[in-house]
């Protein structure tokens, strides 16, 4: 099972929703290689957050496996598309 790197921004908009960002390349084949990257890494993942996200900060980094992942993609999806319908 692939685990992925998933970040959650602080910033708080109508609704209760926030940013996320997930990491698709690398992909990790555990829990602990995931956490080991964010760990060889720091500099680089901040970097490339604070780019994406100029105006957040960082709520918290995740490693989270592919069917968990997806399971919360599809709800999100979801989500807007019945917020899109208002």
């Amino acid at each position: 099972m692939s685990w992925f790197l998933v970040a959650i921004m602080m910033t708080v908009y109508d609704g209760g929703k926030k940013d996320i960002y997930v990491w698709h390349n690398p992909s990790f084949e555990s829990s602990q290689q995931c956490l080991d990257f964010v760990e060889d890494n720091q500099q680089g993942v901040f970097t490339h957050l604070r780019k994406q996200f100029p105006d957040d900060k960082l709520e918290k980094l995740i490693c989270v496996p592919e069917d968990k992942l997806r399971n919360f993609l599809d709800y999100w999806k979801k989500q807007q598309q019945g917020q899109q319908s208002l």
